[in-house]
């Protein structure tokens, strides 16, 4: 006779089993979730008589590649979080399609970061509402809310028609605004500031990863040309930012108790604090002028960092640095 296992024995696994699922349940992700389309798909169906011609594609950070091969290193530091990819139309425009791609980013910071590193100078722009609109015949970028937006369409007589008018519906479809950060708004104003220029790097700036994050923009005038940075905090002081960048840039010098120099590659880098934040200012011009460069940009982002009054506001002496310094990137 085959002994009969006591009652319940046989359930325990199988109940076991479930506690272990129900504990993991939690670390495993929700691809309905990942998968869902941008929400502004279904907006965009009211507005323009635009329609999807397939199905939308979604795409996370683990699969990025397959879709924008190439491009996947330059998003992800912006905390990209999914794309959506769509093929829309109108039904008064049969043949006609135009590809739409919805990249959701960790924040809106991120997001104008990302449609920085697409601009560039002297292209042209739209306003739309508070975004502007970097635009071609065939292409549209700009960035509203967490939300970075990407229009191509195939060259044609209404290609650039097509482009503006779903740029449009799809800036009113998303939340949020088009505005920049006010890091950046600074160097916008900044005199001499070449348009198009400013540019929110997550990596590397002027191929140094202590100056990273941080806004860059390129600036010309009649005595001076070169590059402006302004360094936010990182949740701390700025003092804490300086001292990272005096161990890691090269041939670093404190001139002053207030002026820094590091001898970069590409010519002289100098620097000072500036309420919570840092400046910098590389380029062609006598060294002399850097600490009136510097204290002009100071006084600029005395809003976002907070005044700092004398702080960037000395020149550096006579034999502190030759007398021109090289551009970056010549």
């Amino acid at each position: 006779m085959v002994p009969v296992p006591p009652r319940g024995s046989r359930r325990a696994p199988a109940v076991f089993l479930v506690v272990i699922l129900s504990a993991l349940a939690p670390l495993v992700p929700d691809a309905s979730a990942a998968e869902t389309p941008h929400p502004a798909l279904a907006a965009l169906a009211g507005r323009g008589g635009w329609k999807l011609l397939e199905p939308p594609r979604t795409f996370g950070p683990d699969n990025l590649y397959e879709e924008i091969d190439g491009e996947a290193e330059l998003f992800l530091p912006y905390g990209m979080e999914r794309l959506t990819v769509a093929i829309l139309g109108r039904e008064s425009e049969p043949g006609e399609e135009i590809r739409l791609e919805l990249f959701r980013m960790a924040s809106p910071r991120d997001a104008y970061g990302i449609f920085s590193q697409h601009r560039y100078p002297d292209q042209e722009v739209l306003r739309v509402e508070t975004s502007e609109v970097a635009v071609s015949d065939t292409t549209a970028d700009f960035f509203r809310g967490e939300t970075f937006v990407r229009i191509r369409a195939k060259p044609g007589e209404a290609s650039r028609k097509r482009v503006n008018s779903l740029a449009g519906d799809v800036a009113a479809s998303l939340p949020g605004d088009g505005a920049p950060p006010e890091e950046a708004g600074v160097l916008e104003r900044v005199v001499g500031r070449i348009a198009g220029s400013v540019i929110y790097q997550k990596r590397a700036m002027l191929g140094y990863e202590c100056l990273a994050p941080g806004f860059e923009a390129r600036f010309s005038t009649a005595s001076a040309s070169g590059r402006l940075v302004l360094l936010p905090t990182l949740g701390g002081k700025a003092e804490e930012r300086l001292a990272r960048m005096g161990r890691e840039l090269p041939r670093y010098r404190e001139i002053t108790p207030s002026l820094s120099r590091a001898d970069l590659p590409n010519g002289t880098f100098w620097f000072s604090r500036a309420g919570a934040c840092v400046v910098g200012v590389i380029g062609t011009f006598p060294p002399q002028e850097a600490g009136t460069l510097l204290s002009g940009l100071a006084k600029a982002a005395s809003g976002p960092c907070g005044a700092s009054p004398g702080i960037a506001g000395e020149a550096p002496a006579r034999g502190a640095g030759s007398r021109k310094e090289k551009m970056p990137g010549k």
